[in-house]
């Protein structure tokens, strides 16, 4: 029994030491394809959290989904040495890309977004 209610308590505080993934909202996403050159998908948001000092980065799953028309991003949240306060952090992508990709899902918030042309 002792076992056990360790691996409680280690669990508890784990997940209390865990960097939380913030409220991320505004999510827009475009894919440039005006000549010349090469076309250039963008995907941005914002993310809310409690105090200051994350970092917030989007990178392509690997492996992709079954969908080529889907991008599927791996949203990465890294905790800083800020103070107290909510803070606001703008999230950027930026792609070099020969896919015309019709929607980016954001895992794992599992948040799919319409890709907009721009021509």
């Amino acid at each position: 029994m002792p076992a056990k209610k360790a691996a409680k308590k280690a669990a508890k505080k784990a997940s209390k030491t865990a960097a939380p993934q913030g409220k991320c909202t505004g999510w827009q996403a475009w894919l440039d394809i005006m000549p010349p050159g090469p076309w250039t998908l963008h995907v941005t948001g914002k993310c809310t959290f409690p105090r200051h000092g994350y970092k917030v980065t989007l990178k392509p799953t690997v492996p992709q989904g079954i969908n080529p028309a889907i991008l599927l991003l791996t949203k990465t949240v890294r905790p800083g040495l800020g103070g107290p306060g909510p803070e606001v952090v703008n999230v950027d992508f930026k792609m070099k890309t020969k896919t015309k990709y019709s929607a980016v899902t954001i895992l794992p918030d599992g948040k799919t977004i319409k890709v907009r042309i721009v021509a």
